[in-house]
């Protein structure tokens, strides 16, 4: 599995390189930083791309490749603002994996099995995050159907936009706290809606994907972990354990909800403050993805 994961990342890191296997989409004068949408012209962030896809296959340099993927994330967070860079807090999971993945630390059980915990908890996080803007900002997903009314199968844009979010939402809680089996029902799931996706956004989408499908084979081969153990806690019986797994979902819908709504008035009144009045737009706060 650390084999997997390790060659989907260096396939990944090299299609970001210069934009190597999206040059459908893309052009020689510009580049990406995290996802092929985050476009950055510097150079150096290449190379570092590059060296990421070679030293992420070498375990005695997981702490240096760890490293690279977190100053990527951090060029993000300085170009893009942290508020939109929650959407990708899984890289940040990726990152802790590979940099747990060094031989030194490999060998300490308690870090080591983590790592597949760390990974599928990131990725769930960043999910039920996008889940939650689907509720609260529909309008942001509804521009999106707009262009691609195909995939609503004739059904109303808003509708569609809040089934996705519960939908997303739900597999994603289930990676979090789900026994064996719904784990990698979850998974498969999830994988098969990006994938289902791919067709309709192109390239942008299969190689932006890729990081996504990566942590969901992962946790497929994987399946239960320390994590969902943990979170869904020790309850008498299975009405007692989906009573408590219900209140768990309501409470992080609850939360999420309250986080993003806050994070995201504070992040338009940043801008504000940074923005000329007659310049801002809520575009201007989070970039339009497809």
């Amino acid at each position: 599995m650390d084999l997997v994961v390790r060659l989907g990342l260096a396939v990944y890191a090299v299609c970001l390189w210069r934009n190597l296997a999206v040059v459908l989409w893309a052009d020689d004068a510009t580049g990406s930083v995290l996802t092929p949408e985050m476009v950055n012209r510097a150079h150096w962030i290449g190379l570092l791309q590059l060296a990421i896809a070679g030293m992420v296959l070498v375990p005695r340099l997981s702490l240096p490749a760890a490293a690279g993927l977190l100053t990527l994330f951090a060029i993000g967070v300085a170009r893009f603002g942290p508020f939109y860079m929650i959407d990708y807090m899984f890289f940040v999971g990726l990152a802790i994996y590979v940099a747990l993945g060094q031989p030194a630390l490999r060998h300490q059980y308690r870090l080591a099995s983590w790592r597949v915990s760390i990974l599928t908890g990131g990725l769930s996080l960043s999910l039920m995050w996008t889940a939650v803007e689907k509720f609260l900002f529909p309008q942001w997903t509804i521009a999106v159907l707009l262009h691609h009314p195909g995939i609503t199968a004739g059904f109303p844009f808003p509708f569609v936009a809040t089934i996705a979010g519960f939908v997303e939402f739900s597999l994603s809680f289930y990676l979090l706290v789900g026994r064996a089996v719904l784990v990698r029902v979850a998974a498969v799931l999830l994988a098969g809606v990006f994938v289902m996706a791919m067709p309709e956004f192109g390239m942008v989408d299969v190689v932006g994907h890729i990081p996504v499908l990566i942590i969901l084979v992962a946790t497929l081969l994987q399946g239960e972990t320390r994590l969902q153990q943990t979170l869904r806690g020790r309850a008498a019986g299975p009405w007692a354990s989906s009573g408590a797994v219900l209140i768990r979902y309501l409470a992080v819908l609850a939360i999420l909800m309250l986080l993003y709504y806050g994070l995201h008035a504070l992040s338009v009144w940043a801008e504000g403050k940074a923005v000329p009045l007659n310049q801002f737009s809520l575009a201007s706060v989070r970039p339009s993805r497809s």
